[in-house]
């Protein structure tokens, strides 16, 4: 289970829209909140990653990074 609630506050906080690495496919899957939902179902190609200036970053301790291609930290 994932540290971040998928709560639509979250998810108004959520910046995984705006990350280079995020693609037409997951924005066709209206995919993002990586770090509370889980890894993205695409094939991810990392272009860059935004996560760790994220507002839930500091706010839920997280550390890692390419939660698109990973999922979040349990």
């Amino acid at each position: 289970m994932a540290k971040v609630p998928d709560t639509p506050e979250n998810m108004a906080k959520c910046i995984c829209g705006q990350c280079p690495s995020h693609d037409a496919c997951m924005k066709e899957k209206m995919e993002g909140l990586f770090c509370a939902k889980g890894k993205s179902s695409c094939e991810v190609t990392q272009k860059g990653c935004i996560c760790g200036v994220c507002p839930l970053t500091p706010e839920f301790g997280l550390t890692k990074l390419y939660y698109c291609e990973t999922g979040a930290e349990e």
